[in-house]
């Protein structure tokens, strides 16, 4: 996306890198004879947008009435954006860890799908009965993975996040 003029559209950044990686064996596309089609790179573009990774703004040819999109990225906020995710990982791995330390949870040890978990109020409510088959619910052991949690929550803390900006 870095380019010498300012408007880049999707259709040059698709010739830009098929220019780029012309005769290195590298197909993106192995089931078609194009090595790279506009759709994955608009697929890319869209998925930097939802990141706020890449902007663009969208104006109407004349002529064929069909939008064009210029793109520029927007890799200056990338270091805020980690860091955002991090702190948003960790709010939510703390109150899952949270959630399952504070609950006694029960599973139906005769159904196939044993991933179904009830907690102590809802296994009341069933009268410690499966809702499906009628079999007794039995008590989980969650230590792995209060376990599991606490480690991840330790690793996401100890993980740094750093950019470096040379160009």
């Amino acid at each position: 996306m870095n380019s010498e003029s300012q408007d880049i559209t999707d259709e040059d950044i698709t010739e830009n890198i098929k220019d780029r990686i012309e005769g290195k064996n590298i197909d993106f596309e192995p089931d078609d004879s194009e090595i790279l089609k506009l759709n994955t790179v608009r697929k890319t573009l869209y998925k930097l947008y939802s990141e706020k990774l890449a902007q663009f703004r969208r104006i109407r040819d004349k002529s064929t009435g069909w939008f064009i999109y210029y793109w520029w990225h927007e890799f200056d906020l990338l270091e805020e954006i980690l860091i955002e995710k991090r702190k948003r990982l960790e709010r939510k791995l703390r109150d899952r860890l949270q959630f399952e330390e504070n609950n006694y949870f029960f599973v139906c040890k005769n159904c196939n799908d044993q991933n179904i978990k009830y907690n102590f109020d809802e296994a009341f409510e069933l009268n410690f009965r499966c809702p499906n088959c009628g079999g007794s619910l039995e008590a989980q052991d969650n230590q792995k993975i209060i376990t599991f949690l606490k480690e991840k929550v330790v690793l996401n803390q100890k993980t740094k996040i750093a950019i470096d900006r040379k160009t």
